[in-house]
Parts: C-alpha cells; sequence; structure tokens
C-alpha cells in the first residue's frame, strides 16, 4: 500500500515470531501492550499455527509497502501479509493475517498506482481525476511491487489512461482489475448558491477500510 522503489520492493523484510499459547481478547490486548501482536500463519496446506510478532518490525514493513516477508523463529520461509486490521482510527494493528508462500506460488494482490508527470490536459481547461487509485495484479510471490506507476505527462483534456499505460508491471504479472484508472475532465467552477448545496464537498471514501478492534481475536 506504498511507493517505494522496486529495487528495494523484491527483497522481503525479515519478521520475527513466536509461538502464541494465549488466545482471547484480554491476551491480546496486554499483547499489544507489550509492544507485540497476534498472528495467524496458514496456506500451503498445513494447520494454521497461531503467532506472535514484533509490532515495530511489522509496522516498519507496511510503512515502506511491503507484501512479502521471511519468517524466522518458531515458523520460517517466507508469507505473504495477506490481511492486516487496524483500530477503529486506522493508527494501530490489532491482528495480522500471513499466507505462506515459496518462489513458485502467484498471488493476487492489490498495488497503489502512483501517478507522475504533469498532465497538459491542466492547461486546456481540465482536471485530472483519479478513479482508480489501486489495481489487482496476479505476479510470482517473489516478485510484488510496493507501487506501479502512470506518467500523465501526454495526457490531454478528454484523455484517459488505462492499465495498459502502466509503465512497470513486473515480467510475468497480469492486471485483474480492467478500468479506466485516470482520465482529464473539463473543470467545472461552482457558483455560490452550488456550492453553499454541496456543503463545501463530501467526505472522501476510504478505500480499503480497516475492520475495529471489536472484530479482532
Amino acid at each position: 500500500m506504498l511507493g517505494v522503489d522496486q529495487t528495494e520492493e523484491l527483497m522481503s523484510d525479515l519478521l520475527e515470531v513466536e509461538s502464541r499459547t494465549l488466545l482471547g481478547k484480554t491476551n491480546n490486548r496486554r499483547m499489544r501492550r507489550s509492544g507485540k501482536l497476534p498472528a495467524v500463519l496458514y496456506g500451503h496446506g498445513q494447520e494454521s499455527v497461531s503467532l506472535v510478532v514484533c509490532a515495530d518490525q511489522l509496522g516498519a514493513s507496511l510503512r515502506h509497502g511491503a507484501h512479502l516477508v521471511q519468517l524466522t523463529g518458531a515458523a520460517d520461509g517466507q508469507a505473504l501479509l495477506q490481511h492486516v486490521q487496524w483500530d477503529t482510527f486506522q493508527k494501530y494493528v490489532l491482528h495480522v493475517d500471513l499466507m505462506r508462500v515459496d518462489a513458485s506460488d502467484r498471488v493476487k494482490v492489490e498495488i497503489p498506482v502512483i501517478l507522475r508527470g504533469e498532465a497538459p490536459g491542466e492547461n486546456e481547461g481540465g482536471v485530472v481525476e483519479v478513479l482508480c487509485h489501486t489495481v489487482e495484479i496476479e505476479t510470482n510471490a517473489t516478485n510484488i511491487p510496493g507501487s506501479l506507476h502512470l506518467s500523465i505527462n501526454d495526457l490531454h483534456l478528454g484523455g484517459s489512461l488505462i492499465v495498459a499505460d502502466i509503465e512497470d508491471l513486473p515480467d510475468g504479472a497480469t492486471v485483474l482489475t480492467d478500468e479506466v484508472l485516470v482520465h482529464c475532465i473539463e473543470a467545472k467552477v461552482l457558483d455560490g448558491e452550488d456550492a453553499e448545496a454541496t456543503g463545501g464537498g463530501a467526505e472522501p471514501e476510504i478505500i480499503g477500510q480497516k475492520d475495529d478492534e471489536d472484530s479482532a481475536e
């Protein structure tokens, strides 16, 4: 979820894990206060394992957009950060699901799309509107980008860009999103009455809103 250079993002982060024997919401709250987080590891036909991860290590991986981690400790091998559950205010991680993967696996992940350049359409009376901030791709587990990029340097008024215009899709990856990502439309100026009727604009939609703590273990 978070633009980094692709030279870094093909490397999996190290994540230390411990076995978790005490379950339930009360124990999980105590664990979080001590700087650790509950996790579940599953996949590859093996039984699910309850684990404890270091909150600081996981937070560092999330900040720079890692999708893949290298487990060490009570479990080893590579795992995909399959689902991260946050608190109501999206400040603190509550729980993480990890899925076992190896180099031969193909996985489906949501990747943010970052715009590059300046659209000439903005000088032609238009505004650039982003319709999709992320795209879903299927790719090898060890070749997951932290972000994808889209140049708007040739985007004129009335023009649009689609997934085929993404610049840096990894080799062998397939884009599963089939939509217009960005377009440049004519700017509309609201008069005073229209502006008042809109109430200054609606709250933006939160993409990928996180679950609250009530649904955590």
